[in-house]
């Protein structure tokens, strides 16, 4: 499995969200913010942390998985130029409006 996490800029919850990269198999591609890649990189072998400046990147494959813990109109429009077979968060609709998607609707 594919995976994209984008969260950026609340530090304390992209440290405690590293547990989740145990639940994950194969190749996991995380964007956050610039000051938040030291208590990302070296976690895991399988793990290829990216700046949000260096967002472009991320583009580089399809993702089976995106899970995007950022709502923001921004990180959302960014998103409708990944290719992901699923998307978990916030996305963008038709309407250029700022949507839940229906799995994560608990979250």
């Amino acid at each position: 499995m594919n995976v994209l996490i984008v969260k950026l800029g609340a530090t304390g919850d992209v440290v405690r969200t590293p547990p989740l990269l145990r639940r994950l198999s194969g190749s996991v591609t995380w964007i956050t913010a610039a000051k938040n890649r030291g208590f990302l990189e070296g976690l895991t072998d399988n793990l290829r942390c990216l700046s949000w400046e260096e967002r472009s990147r991320a583009l580089d494959g399809r993702y089976d998985l995106t899970i995007n813990l950022e709502d923001t109109l921004e990180v959302a429009l960014f998103l409708k130029s990944v290719r992901a077979a699923e998307i978990f968060g916030a996305y963008i609709d038709s309407n250029n409006s700022l949507r839940y998607t229906e799995n994560s609707r608990c979250w």
